[in-house]
């Protein structure tokens, strides 16, 4: 079985789409439990399967979360 790994830049419904694919390869409804953050993925482990898939600890930042949109608002 295979687990999908997350690239940044990936568009949500493609990440999407192959969660469902890998599903679908699958009986199992997975209840995942991810490792601690420790760079930019984490190994999960289905409690119930044991399957081991990577996650993607960061998401893309928005344009209103950078640093330049919002550095005069509140000076240090």
């Amino acid at each position: 079985m295979s687990g999908a790994m997350l690239v940044e830049g990936t568009d949500v419904r493609t990440q999407q789409a192959a969660e469902l694919a890998d599903a679908v390869e699958s009986d199992c409804a997975h209840h995942w439990a991810i490792e601690s953050p420790n760079g930019p993925t984490s190994n999960g482990t289905c409690k119930r399967c044991g399957e081991i898939k990577e996650f993607k600890n960061s998401i893309k930042i928005t344009s209103w979360e950078s640093e330049g949109s919002h550095a005069n608002r509140h000076p240090r």
